[in-house]
């Protein structure tokens, strides 16, 4: 009966459904560590309540309860409701924001200017200085009008010297400035592209060009020096001893070791730009100074001919054109001290002319800029020759023209040139009063100087030139004749009575007038 009672009891436990625990802060006590009652066979088995109990006793019997399983994981349902969930709040966000920006328009504008008052005044602040100083040059360049005056009547004559600077540290000045405004690639393509044959080069300078000749031809004769044997404290017995081979090598008639074939480099023909002969002229020894050292670094074969530290003056032994003059290379590369204004060294015989003349930034550093085109037109050949110019000066804008005319006098005190000349107007001025001479090409390069550069290319009509070299020989015959003829009928007036009168009374004719 009792055995009967025990598994009517356990099917009972068994159906009946077991609640899951809920966890608990507490951890549940060990079922196994809990001393079970015995159930004594005369007390009856309890019958199970229909409510569920919250933490059932476990029996011997029956298993312990399994822990809970882990939560599962979201699933994209979930993370899409989070999605809309920032969603909305963002709109919410946006829908607050346009709504505070709607009750500011809302509310007056007394209120607004109380809340903001700080950038409001800031921005008014920086209008009214903005409007103020505006105002106040517009004013000052309306009442006060830059100085400018025409090529040629500055009040004081340009020197094309630095007078704050030496003319190496004029030179170093020039490096970064002419790289940042792109006066070096004008530069090499000057010499490089335009300048051939026999070329000229006025106001040399520091001889910022060479850099971009060609001079394999006028260099071509050359060659390295010969390195001379250094002798030694012991030079004496190295000699010595080197006698009695020769003399060894003499008697048998037969080198002790054979003599390799030197084979000569075949000559390279010249490219199309290389230039034949080279003439520098400029009117400072101490720029030529500088011109000789870039020629010392640059051309090549001539760091054996010219001095570490070269000075003009001490080099310059030869004159040509009675002018001091320094000959390198054959004659071929030469630096002259001159005023290219009155004279033109000719080139190297047997050429009269020259095929090409160049100049750069050299029209803003003369007293007369239309008397030097002149002066290169008469040593240009004819119709060939090309005069290659290279000037800074007026832009096509009045607000930079402003700028360069008030700014004159301070860059003419520290580089001793005019860099407000309008080259445009003398260039035009020159090709009206020079026979024969004419604009070929006339351009502003680059952007970046607002137009205040200007390249130049100018010729010589040979024809044109010709004509007028004729009519200038007719004029002076014919000046020439009617000098002649005056002096002849002065002779005819005075005969032999006017004379035996004039000595017979002791007095020439013009003082007995004078009485």
């Amino acid at each position: 009966m009792l055995s009967l009672c025990r598994c009517a009891s356990t099917t009972r436990t068994a159906k009946t459904p077991k609640p899951t625990p809920k966890p608990t802060p507490t951890p549940s006590a060990d079922p196994s560590s809990t001393p079970q009652s015995p159930i004594s066979p005369s007390s009856p088995t309890p019958t199970p309540s229909p409510s569920p109990s919250p933490s059932p006793s476990p029996s011997p019997s029956t298993p312990a309860a399994p822990p809970p399983p882990p939560p599962p994981p979201e699933s994209p349902s979930t993370s899409s409701s989070s999605d809309s969930s920032s969603n909305s709040s963002s709109s919410s966000d946006s829908s607050s924001r346009t709504h505070e920006s709607y009750e500011d328009r809302k509310r007056p504008v007394s209120e607004l200017v109380r809340s903001r008052w700080f950038p409001l005044f800031g921005a008014g602040t920086a209008a009214v200085c903005l409007g103020f100083f505006s105002m106040s040059m517009n004013t000052y360049w309306r009442t006060h009008p830059a100085e400018h005056w025409l090529p040629g009547q500055e009040p004081e004559t340009p020197t094309g010297r630095p007078t704050i600077q030496s003319p190496l540290e004029f030179d170093q000045h020039l490096d970064k400035s002419e790289w940042r405004f792109g006066i070096t690639k004008l530069r090499r393509r000057i010499a490089s592209e335009m300048a051939r044959g026999h070329v000229l080069e006025v106001a040399v300078g520091a001889g910022r060009n060479f850099d971009y000749y060609d001079w394999s031809v006028v260099t071509g004769g050359l060659g390295p020096a010969e390195e001379k044997q250094k002798g030694g404290w012991f030079s004496w017995s190295s000699s010595e001893e080197k006698k009695p081979d020769e003399k060894e090598q003499e008697e048998k008639g037969k080198p002790s070791k054979p003599v390799p074939l030197q084979l000569k480099p075949k000559p390279q023909p010249p490219s199309e730009n290389a230039i034949l002969s080279f003439t520098g002229v400029d009117i400072s020894p101490q720029m030529l100074d500088l011109a000789l050292t870039r020629v010392r670094q640059v051309v090549p074969h001539m760091a054996d001919q010219v001095p570490k530290k070269p000075s003009f003056t001490h080099l310059a032994t030869s004159k040509i054109a009675s002018t001091p003059a320094l000959s390198l290379a054959n004659n071929h590369l030469r630096l002259l001290q001159s005023d290219a204004q009155t004279t033109l060294p000719p080139p190297p015989p047997p050429s009269q002319t020259y095929d090409t003349i160049l100049q750069t930034f050299g029209l803003c550093s003369v007293r007369d800029p239309i008397l030097l085109l002149s002066t290169m037109a008469r040593s240009l050949t004819p119709d060939t020759g090309r005069i290659i110019l290279l000037e800074h000066g007026r832009s096509w804008w009045e607000l930079v023209n402003g700028l360069l005319d008030r700014s004159a006098r301070g860059h003419f005190e520290r580089f001793g040139c005019w860099w407000n000349r309008d080259i445009e107007v003398v260039v035009r001025a020159a090709e009206r009063s020079v026979p024969g001479l004419e604009v070929v090409r006339l351009e502003r390069p680059g952007w970046v100087t607002l137009g205040t550069h200007v390249l130049v290319e100018m010729r010589v009509r040979g024809d044109v030139a010709a004509a007028a070299a004729a009519e200038a020989e007719a004029r002076a015959l014919n000046g020439a004749v009617l000098d002649n003829g005056d002096k002849e009928g002065q002779k005819k007036t005075t005969g032999w009575w006017s004379s035996w009168l004039s000595i017979s009374s002791g007095k020439p004719k013009d003082e007995k007038k004078a009485e």
